[in-house]
């Protein structure tokens, strides 16, 4: 009687411990759409005379369903601070590790996928850099990467259309950006991304080696900035600065202009609800600031100005 009642203790303590492992796999089988996940992206804005430098932040957070399907709401922030996160998109990721996103206003795409094996072909498009063409891989290594908290699968692929190669790291997923899968397949003229850092449970698990910190920006002094979208003159400003937007539909992203002074102090703030805006000067110091225009969905390289 006494041995029966220890393997019934025994048996349930076994079909417990299964219960944890079967669990804990459970919680964990995502590669890449996972909350409690910061990823850090650097941003490079090509202008004539030289790169300005900026950072943004990706998490995914909160459930959404379109047509049946349920996704993760991806969302996005500019500062560093990491305070004002806005909607971005969704992102879902199916019981055989496929990663689709969804920007604003396109359809989904197919932008990772972790169940490949080796010599697999698959079809990719990230509607994100280019919702017209879709890319042709093929899986050409399975191995895996050290990581600050240990070993994590990594992929190769190549696109064998342009002969460009892909890589997919679980968790951090590709080191253009985590929403920039595809980028160096797709090719671009000037500028590009970098993934900064990629953070779980706010354990820093990757970080860019060229760099030191996870928010990285820089500026280049510009004379006067024109662009498809917006017009800033003159710099140095003496007085007012002028602001004209190009573009009618940039009026509706709720656009301000924001001046700060280097060691990240708000000096000023002002809506621009018109296509000419004047940021007066006058109670400004003379000296060099930071020139900021933000919008709700479209995001504008920053300046140094100067007041004199």
């Amino acid at each position: 009687m006494v041995c029966l009642h220890h393997k019934m203790i025994r048996l349930i303590l076994i079909l417990g411990i299964e219960l944890l492992v079967g669990f804990g796999f459970a919680q964990e089988q995502n590669f890449i759409v996972r909350e409690n996940a910061i990823w850090s992206t650097l941003e490079i804005h090509c202008l004539p005379i030289g790169n300005n430098y900026s950072t943004y932040h990706i998490k995914f957070e909160g459930d959404s369903v379109v047509n049946g399907v349920s996704y993760h709401k991806t969302l996005r922030c500019n500062d560093e601070n990491q305070l004002n996160w806005f909607f971005y998109g969704l992102i879902r990721e199916d019981d055989q590790n496929r990663v689709y996103y969804m920007p604003i206003g396109y359809p989904e795409g197919l932008i990772y996928s972790y169940g490949v094996s080796l010599n697999d072909t698959l079809q990719a498009v990230n509607s994100y850099l280019n919702a017209l063409d879709t890319l042709n891989f093929v899986v050409t290594g399975i191995d895996s990467i050290l990581m600050l908290d240990g070993f994590r699968k990594r992929i190769t692929l190549n696109e064998y259309i342009n002969n460009k190669e892909e890589v997919w790291i679980e968790g951090v997923g590709s080191f253009y950006g985590i929403l920039n899968s595809c980028n160096n397949a797709y090719g671009g003229v000037c500028g590009g991304y970098e993934s900064l850092c990629y953070q779980e449970n706010n354990v820093l698990v990757y970080q860019q080696p060229s760099y030191s910190t996870c928010h990285y920006s820089a500026l280049v002094n510009i004379d006067e900035v024109i662009s498809n979208n917006v017009h800033l003159f003159p710099n140095p400003a003496s007085g007012q600065i002028n602001i004209v937007i190009n573009k009618v539909s940039l009026l509706e992203e709720n656009l301000k202009v924001e001046l700060f002074s280097l060691d990240g102090k708000k000096i000023m703030e002002k809506d621009l609800q018109k296509f000419k805006n004047i940021l007066y000067l006058s109670e400004v110091n003379q000296g060099a600031y930071i020139f900021k225009i933000t919008g709700s969905q479209f995001d504008f390289p920053v300046y140094k100005i100067i007041v004199d």
